[in-house]
Protein backbone atom coordinates (compact mmCIF):
# COMPACT_ATOMS: atom_id res chain seq x y z
CA UNK A 1 0.00 0.00 0.00
CA UNK A 2 0.60 3.86 -0.52
CA UNK A 3 2.84 4.92 2.94
CA UNK A 4 1.84 8.43 4.51
CA UNK A 5 4.49 10.63 5.27
CA UNK A 6 4.32 11.35 9.34
CA UNK A 7 4.24 14.92 10.33
CA UNK A 8 5.41 15.44 13.65
CA UNK A 9 2.78 17.64 16.26
CA UNK A 10 5.51 19.27 17.64
CA UNK A 11 6.94 21.19 14.09
CA UNK A 12 3.32 21.86 12.74
CA UNK A 13 2.28 24.00 16.42
CA UNK A 14 6.14 25.99 15.89
CA UNK A 15 5.05 26.69 12.26
CA UNK A 16 1.84 28.15 13.64
CA UNK A 17 2.92 29.85 16.46
CA UNK A 18 5.32 31.66 13.96
CA UNK A 19 2.76 32.78 11.64
CA UNK A 20 0.81 34.10 14.41
CA UNK A 21 3.51 36.17 15.97
CA UNK A 22 4.53 37.34 12.30
CA UNK A 23 0.55 38.27 11.96
CA UNK A 24 0.77 40.02 15.06
CA UNK A 25 4.11 41.93 14.72
CA UNK A 26 2.51 43.05 11.63
CA UNK A 27 -0.37 44.26 12.77
CA UNK A 28 1.32 45.98 15.68
CA UNK A 29 3.76 47.91 13.55
CA UNK A 30 0.56 49.18 10.67
CA UNK A 31 -1.83 50.56 13.65
CA UNK A 32 0.60 51.57 16.59
CA UNK A 33 0.93 55.35 16.84
CA UNK A 34 4.18 57.21 15.25
CA UNK A 35 6.69 58.39 17.85
CA UNK A 36 5.49 62.00 16.34
CA UNK A 37 1.59 61.32 17.76
CA UNK A 38 2.74 60.17 20.76
CA UNK A 39 4.51 63.55 21.75
CA UNK A 40 1.72 65.89 20.53
CA UNK A 41 -0.18 64.57 23.67
CA UNK A 42 1.51 65.68 26.94
CA UNK A 43 1.53 63.38 29.92
CA UNK A 44 0.65 64.68 33.46
CA UNK A 45 1.12 63.50 36.64
CA UNK A 46 0.99 64.54 40.29
CA UNK A 47 4.47 65.30 40.13
CA UNK A 48 4.05 67.93 37.45
CA UNK A 49 0.64 69.21 37.39
CA UNK A 50 1.62 72.22 38.00
CA UNK A 51 2.42 73.05 34.72
CA UNK A 52 -1.57 73.53 33.74
CA UNK A 53 -1.25 76.88 35.98
CA UNK A 54 0.96 78.18 33.35
CA UNK A 55 -0.88 78.88 30.09
CA UNK A 56 -4.82 76.82 28.52
CA UNK A 57 -4.62 72.91 28.32
CA UNK A 58 -7.30 70.37 27.67
CA UNK A 59 -6.45 67.61 29.85
CA UNK A 60 -7.73 63.90 29.21
CA UNK A 61 -8.08 62.19 33.17
CA UNK A 62 -8.50 58.25 32.53
CA UNK A 63 -8.44 54.97 33.32
CA UNK A 64 -6.13 52.22 32.24
CA UNK A 65 -9.39 49.26 32.65
CA UNK A 66 -12.12 51.77 31.30
CA UNK A 67 -12.82 50.70 27.79
CA UNK A 68 -14.15 54.05 26.87
CA UNK A 69 -10.74 55.84 27.67
CA UNK A 70 -8.96 52.93 25.56
CA UNK A 71 -11.25 54.18 22.50
CA UNK A 72 -10.36 57.77 23.00
CA UNK A 73 -7.14 57.72 22.87
CA UNK A 74 -6.38 57.91 18.94
CA UNK A 75 -9.36 60.13 18.83
CA UNK A 76 -7.19 61.95 21.29
CA UNK A 77 -3.86 62.00 19.80
CA UNK A 78 -5.89 63.16 16.18
CA UNK A 79 -7.27 66.18 18.43
CA UNK A 80 -3.40 66.94 19.49
CA UNK A 81 -2.11 66.78 15.98
CA UNK A 82 -4.56 68.80 14.48
CA UNK A 83 -4.88 71.75 17.23
CA UNK A 84 -0.68 71.80 17.13
CA UNK A 85 -0.87 71.66 12.79
CA UNK A 86 -2.81 74.90 13.46
CA UNK A 87 -0.40 76.46 15.51
CA UNK A 88 -2.75 76.64 18.56
CA UNK A 89 -1.33 77.60 21.92
CA UNK A 90 -3.63 74.98 23.45
CA UNK A 91 -1.59 71.63 25.54
CA UNK A 92 -2.89 68.96 24.89
CA UNK A 93 -2.63 66.14 27.88
CA UNK A 94 -3.44 62.79 29.46
CA UNK A 95 -3.54 62.03 33.33
CA UNK A 96 -4.04 58.84 34.28
CA UNK A 97 -5.85 59.27 37.22
CA UNK A 98 -5.82 55.81 38.84
CA UNK A 99 -1.86 56.43 39.77
CA UNK A 100 -2.38 59.95 40.07
CA UNK A 101 -5.77 60.55 42.32
CA UNK A 102 -4.43 63.34 44.14
CA UNK A 103 -5.00 65.85 40.85
CA UNK A 104 -7.91 63.98 39.88
CA UNK A 105 -9.15 64.61 43.36
CA UNK A 106 -8.52 68.25 43.02
CA UNK A 107 -9.98 68.56 40.11
CA UNK A 108 -13.26 67.08 40.62
CA UNK A 109 -12.72 63.92 38.76
CA UNK A 110 -15.63 61.14 39.69
CA UNK A 111 -16.08 59.52 36.13
CA UNK A 112 -13.76 58.70 33.27
CA UNK A 113 -13.20 59.45 30.75
CA UNK A 114 -12.94 63.24 31.43
CA UNK A 115 -12.07 65.97 29.16
CA UNK A 116 -11.29 69.79 30.88
CA UNK A 117 -10.33 73.03 29.77
CA UNK A 118 -8.23 74.46 32.36
CA UNK A 119 -6.47 78.18 31.92
CA UNK A 120 -3.61 79.28 33.99
CA UNK A 121 -4.48 76.78 36.87
CA UNK A 122 -8.14 77.50 37.17
CA UNK A 123 -10.95 75.04 35.81
CA UNK A 124 -12.88 76.68 32.77
CA UNK A 125 -15.05 73.91 31.34
CA UNK A 126 -15.95 70.29 30.69
CA UNK A 127 -16.77 68.20 28.08
CA UNK A 128 -20.36 67.30 28.94
CA UNK A 129 -20.89 65.93 25.19
CA UNK A 130 -22.07 62.67 23.80
CA UNK A 131 -19.76 62.43 20.91
CA UNK A 132 -16.12 62.13 21.65
CA UNK A 133 -14.94 62.48 17.82
CA UNK A 134 -11.81 64.39 16.93
CA UNK A 135 -14.05 67.09 15.69
CA UNK A 136 -16.43 67.83 17.99
CA UNK A 137 -13.82 67.71 20.77
CA UNK A 138 -11.56 70.01 18.45
CA UNK A 139 -14.17 72.13 18.16
CA UNK A 140 -15.61 72.43 21.65
CA UNK A 141 -11.44 73.08 22.44
CA UNK A 142 -11.36 76.11 19.70
CA UNK A 143 -14.17 77.89 21.10
CA UNK A 144 -12.34 78.06 24.30
CA UNK A 145 -9.24 79.20 22.93
CA UNK A 146 -11.36 81.72 20.64
CA UNK A 147 -12.85 83.52 24.09
CA UNK A 148 -9.27 84.01 25.32
CA UNK A 149 -8.11 85.80 21.94
CA UNK A 150 -11.15 88.03 21.55
CA UNK A 151 -9.94 88.96 25.94
CA UNK A 152 -6.80 89.68 24.14
CA UNK A 153 -8.38 92.12 21.83
CA UNK A 154 -10.48 93.92 24.12
CA UNK A 155 -7.21 94.43 25.78
CA UNK A 156 -5.73 96.14 22.83
CA UNK A 157 -8.93 98.13 22.48
CA UNK A 158 -8.35 99.34 25.63
CA UNK A 159 -4.65 100.34 24.98
CA UNK A 160 -5.87 101.61 21.87
CA UNK A 161 -8.40 103.55 23.59
CA UNK A 162 -5.64 105.10 26.29
CA UNK A 163 -3.36 106.05 23.70
CA UNK A 164 -6.11 108.11 21.99
CA UNK A 165 -6.90 110.08 24.93
CA UNK A 166 -3.20 110.64 25.64
CA UNK A 167 -3.05 112.21 22.45
CA UNK A 168 -5.95 113.72 22.76
CA UNK A 169 -4.51 115.43 25.71
CA UNK A 170 -1.33 116.10 24.16
CA UNK A 171 -3.43 117.90 21.67
CA UNK A 172 -5.19 120.15 24.09
CA UNK A 173 -1.94 121.10 26.02
CA UNK A 174 -0.28 122.19 22.34
CA UNK A 175 -3.43 123.95 21.68
CA UNK A 176 -3.44 125.40 25.71
CA UNK A 177 0.76 126.49 24.50
CA UNK A 178 -0.46 127.94 21.27
CA UNK A 179 -3.32 130.34 22.64
CA UNK A 180 -0.38 131.29 25.35
CA UNK A 181 2.19 132.60 22.46
CA UNK A 182 -1.00 133.95 21.26
CA UNK A 183 -1.72 136.37 24.48
CA UNK A 184 1.91 137.08 24.79
CA UNK A 185 2.50 138.48 21.30
CA UNK A 186 -1.06 141.08 22.02
CA UNK A 187 0.46 142.04 25.36
CA UNK A 188 3.97 142.19 22.90
CA UNK A 189 1.68 144.62 20.43
CA UNK A 190 -0.16 146.80 22.34
CA UNK A 191 3.21 147.72 24.63
CA UNK A 192 4.63 148.72 21.15
CA UNK A 193 1.80 150.83 20.26
CA UNK A 194 2.22 152.56 23.88
CA UNK A 195 5.58 153.48 23.10
CA UNK A 196 4.99 157.05 21.34
CA UNK A 197 2.82 157.97 24.64
CA UNK A 198 5.34 156.78 26.69
CA UNK A 199 8.10 158.98 24.95
CA UNK A 200 5.95 162.08 25.07
CA UNK A 201 6.14 161.32 28.96
CA UNK A 202 9.56 161.37 28.83
CA UNK A 203 10.27 164.10 26.88
CA UNK A 204 7.62 165.98 28.95
CA UNK A 205 9.37 164.88 32.08
CA UNK A 206 13.04 165.46 31.47
CA UNK A 207 12.92 168.24 28.78
CA UNK A 208 15.85 169.14 26.70
CA UNK A 209 18.41 166.99 24.39
CA UNK A 210 17.91 164.09 26.92
CA UNK A 211 13.87 163.82 26.07
CA UNK A 212 13.98 164.07 22.61
CA UNK A 213 16.72 162.09 21.96
CA UNK A 214 15.02 159.62 24.48
CA UNK A 215 11.56 160.28 22.31
CA UNK A 216 13.51 159.13 18.84
CA UNK A 217 15.62 156.16 19.90
CA UNK A 218 12.00 154.89 21.33
CA UNK A 219 10.17 155.70 18.21
CA UNK A 220 12.86 154.01 16.05
CA UNK A 221 12.35 150.97 18.31
CA UNK A 222 8.72 151.46 17.78
CA UNK A 223 9.19 151.63 13.82
CA UNK A 224 11.46 148.24 13.74
CA UNK A 225 8.82 146.01 16.00
CA UNK A 226 5.85 147.00 13.90
CA UNK A 227 7.94 145.90 10.56
CA UNK A 228 8.75 142.58 12.02
CA UNK A 229 5.31 141.84 13.17
CA UNK A 230 3.84 142.88 9.86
Amino acid sequence: GTRQQHVPKFGLWRGTSVMLLRTLFILSCRFAPSSAEQSSVKPLDDGNFDKTERGEWAVDFYAPWCSHCRALEPVWIKVANELKKKGSNVNVAKLDAVLNPISAKQNGVRGYPTIQFIRDGALVAEYASASRDADSIMKWISSLETKQQELGVEDKAATTDSSARGSSSSGAADADGTVSSLLSLEIIKESIRRAPIVACGVCAGFGGMVGIFTGVFIGVVYSLHLKKIA
